[in-house]
């Protein structure tokens, strides 16, 4: 489940099984709403499968995509710490199963536990900082933004070498703070490069050491 960058990764047996023991296994279809902005829920969830859709939603209804969430990530865990309502929607991209993890077990958990403390404070940190880089990506060519917003949203297959981008060109676009004009044009050039193929979709990366090295990641 999950890479060793993620946050299942980072724990040791004894941690998972701790997690596994508290936590009640669940499943949501693709497309169905997990929690909405604004709920009081403080539950977290732990994908084991499938990727979740982190979106915020602002008065006019418009969306913006934060993220997406794979197998091996902890969801909800601000709302679990603080007790405030949920700071964004989670919608199911494919069928996500899970391990949902109720605040006050979290922190029982947390408390016997050191290295699910430490791990949750490396994920917050990690967010934080990806924040601040989405931030000053904002600001560069919009192909290389383009570029790391494929990258950053792609989801491996059983080849390494391609990854799957399941978000709409709009949402894409958004993310990268660009027009879909814009976007459009960004796209028709990596595929004039062969980096990667597009369809009604998805977006596939053929070539990942080109793309990162075109962004300087």
């Amino acid at each position: 489940m999950g890479s060793d960058q993620s946050f299942w990764g980072m724990l040791e047996q004894p941690d998972r099984s701790a997690l596994e023991a508290a936590a009640t296994r669940v499943l949501f279809q693709p497309g169905s709403v997990i929690c909405h902005q604004g709920d009081n829920s403080r539950n977290v969830l732990l994908v084991s499968h499938g990727r979740v859709k982190v979106s915020r939603f602002a008065l006019t209804g418009e969306e913006t995509v934060l993220a997406v969430r794979g197998p091996g990530e902890i969801i909800g865990e601000l709302s679990a710490i603080d007790g405030r309502r949920r700071s964004a929607t989670l919608t199911a991209l494919d069928p996500v199963h899970g391990l949902l993890i109720h605040a006050l077990a979290l922190k029982r958990l947390c408390r016997n536990h050191p290295g699910i403390s430490w791990a949750m404070l490396r994920v917050v940190v990690s967010r934080h900082r990806a924040t601040g880089e989405q931030q000053d990506l904002r600001t560069g060519p919009s192909l290389v933004r383009v570029g790391a917003v494929l990258l950053d949203l792609a989801h491996r297959g059983a080849d390494d070498l391609i990854a799957t981008v399941p978000l709409s060109q709009r949402e894409l676009a958004g993310i990268a703070g660009i027009s879909r004009e814009t976007l459009t044009r960004a796209l028709k050039k990596l595929r004039q490069k062969g980096i990667i193929v597009t369809s009604r979709t998805s977006i596939e990366i053929l070539r990942e050491d080109e793309l990162r090295s075109l962004c300087g990641i």
